[in-house]
């Protein structure tokens, strides 16, 4: 777990690198220096073929998709980019200058390279929607887990980017908004490396489980679903058994409750246990566990004798982390506030 931990800090260390330097390449010409400094011309830094791959290989090792095979073969177009770059840098001068206003420079490492940095972060948006569903379906607590904030900068960064380039083309002499621009990402690049370092590999935590029950857990990953067939009158059987230990051992109550710990106890796969629960309640692990958890604070609500209980200690009682999920879960759930229904 811990080399597995090092190897995305790495990936994150080396993604924000490239991408500081790929700032660089705006200072030269912004403040033209370019004449007085060729050596500072086309510097190699364009990383536009490289940054979205390594970001989604650091995506990819912190995700709860860890354990399948890394996509390194995404790396491969940034980094025969990149020992084109360094050829051309050690150009001279004239021959720089020349190749810089050609077509097919721009055409590769402009346009081409912006389309793939796009295609795979797109790519990327979906590899987080699948971990969303299987996080959802895995933990009953979700904090830090769902990698929201990798979202975000996704999102971002492709929005900037095409309004950069739809920029470049209508004022390519323009630097003055890739300067702007070139702040803006200064600043996504601290967000980034401030939640990067908080951020837990989401796969490690089910690694504090009985490492048999794991393994198994991490083989139901690497099929499809549909590998969770069963017949509909064996799931609804099994759903009995889960809502039956459910409420007779008010496991729900751990708030680091999994879907590897229920499937420890019951000694049934983790990706039954999870079928059943998506096709029988059609809900899943999360909200299902969510749901046990309300109605035993409704109960703790209703109860005379626990009227002087915060509602901050109730939500801990049942099984939230914090007032805030708490909040969030029992107002999905009723439609109303903890606080509102206590009054």
């Amino acid at each position: 777990m811990n080399f597995r931990h090092s190897r995305s800090t790495c990936l994150l260390g080396l993604y924000l690198l490239l991408f500081s330097l790929k700032l660089l390449i705006f200072i030269p010409g912004g403040l033209g220096l370019d004449e007085k400094f060729p050596e500072w011309f086309l510097l190699p830094f364009d990383f536009s073929w490289l940054l979205f791959a390594v970001f989604f290989i650091y995506t990819q090792q912190i995700s709860i998709f860890s354990e399948q095979k890394t996509k390194y073969w995404l790396l491969y177009p940034g980094i025969l980019s990149f020992m084109l770059q360094v050829y051309i840098y050690f150009q001279p001068y004239p021959a720089k200058v020349e190749i810089a206003q050609s077509y097919w420079y721009e055409l590769v490492f402009t346009f081409a390279g912006i389309l793939y940095s796009w295609i795979i972060g797109i790519w990327n948006l979906r590899l987080l929607e699948k971990h969303r569903i299987e996080v959802e379906n895995t933990f009953s607590e979700l904090e830090n887990k769902l990698l929201t904030w990798i979202r975000i900068y996704l999102i971002y960064s492709i929005i900037s980017s095409v309004f950069i380039h739809i920029l470049y083309i209508i004022s390519p002499d323009n630097y003055y908004f890739k300067i702007i621009f070139s702040i803006l990402d200064l600043v996504a690049i601290y967000w980034v490396a401030i939640h990067g370092m908080k951020q837990q590999n989401v796969l490690s935590i089910l690694g504090k489980r009985d490492s048999g029950t794991l393994i198994n857990y991490k083989a139901g990953l690497m099929e499809s679903m549909r590998s969770t067939r069963n017949d509909s009158q064996d799931l609804k059987e099994l759903m009995e058994a889960i809502d039956s230990y459910m409420i007779k051992s008010e496991v729900f109550l751990n708030s680091e409750l999994t879907i590897v710990d229920l499937a420890d106890k019951l000694n049934i796969h983790p990706k039954r246990i999870s079928a059943s629960i998506n096709t029988v309640s059609k809900q899943n692990f999360n909200t299902y566990i969510n749901e046990l958890r309300i109605k035993k604070a409704k109960r703790i609500l209703n109860d005379t004798n626990t009227h002087n209980f915060s509602i901050e200690g109730i939500g801990q009682e049942v099984g939230f982390h914090s007032k805030s999920a708490f909040y969030a879960a029992f107002k999905k759930v009723t439609g109303t506030t903890p606080t509102k229904y206590k009054e």
